[in-house]
């Protein structure tokens, strides 16, 4: 028996079939790799609007609502589409960076995620732009390690 659990051939099963599409594998490669710019993008703008606000102590915008919605849901969608990438495509769940990798986008979703609900549930005259220069700021940070785990660079 293996660790953790014998298949034949040593390999986990596959829910698609690498070598009968390899298009979805490629594809759904491209998309996860493009999209970290995205995220990167939209993060830096969040934060850097957030920054400003603050640091000007202006008045909450709508603005900066639709940055970190936007922010947020760009995450979501890059966490769908590489748990596609890892669980219906390829054998690597198993990894222990690839593992790491996961967890810390996980938690860069679910910390961007309390950001944009805390100020969602104060009154429009309550909100303020700290904590988004504090969620997204080690949202971003965690984004980061996360690649950092599995890749030498943003860029490569």
């Amino acid at each position: 028996m293996g660790y953790p659990y014998s298949f034949p051939g040593g390999r986990l099963p596959l829910l698609v079939s690498s070598t009968a599409m390899p298009w979805i594998q490629n594809s759904m490669y491209f998309i996860h790799s493009w999209l970290r710019y995205a995220v990167f993008l939209l993060g830096l703008a969040a934060f850097f609007y957030a920054l400003l606000g603050l640091l000007k102590k202006q008045p909450y915008q709508k603005r900066m609502w639709d940055l970190a919605s936007a922010y947020t849901f760009i995450l979501y969608v890059q966490i769908v589409v590489g748990f596609f990438l890892i669980f219906a495509t390829t054998n690597r769940f198993l990894d222990r960076y690839l593992g790491l990798h996961m967890i810390l986008s996980m938690a860069a979703v679910a910390l961007a995620q309390m950001t944009y609900s805390t100020n969602r549930r104060r009154p429009r005259e309550e909100r303020r732009y700290g904590i988004h220069v504090w969620g997204v700021g080690l949202s971003l940070v965690l984004v980061l390690a996360g690649l950092f785990a599995i890749r030498d660079s943003i860029f490569g």
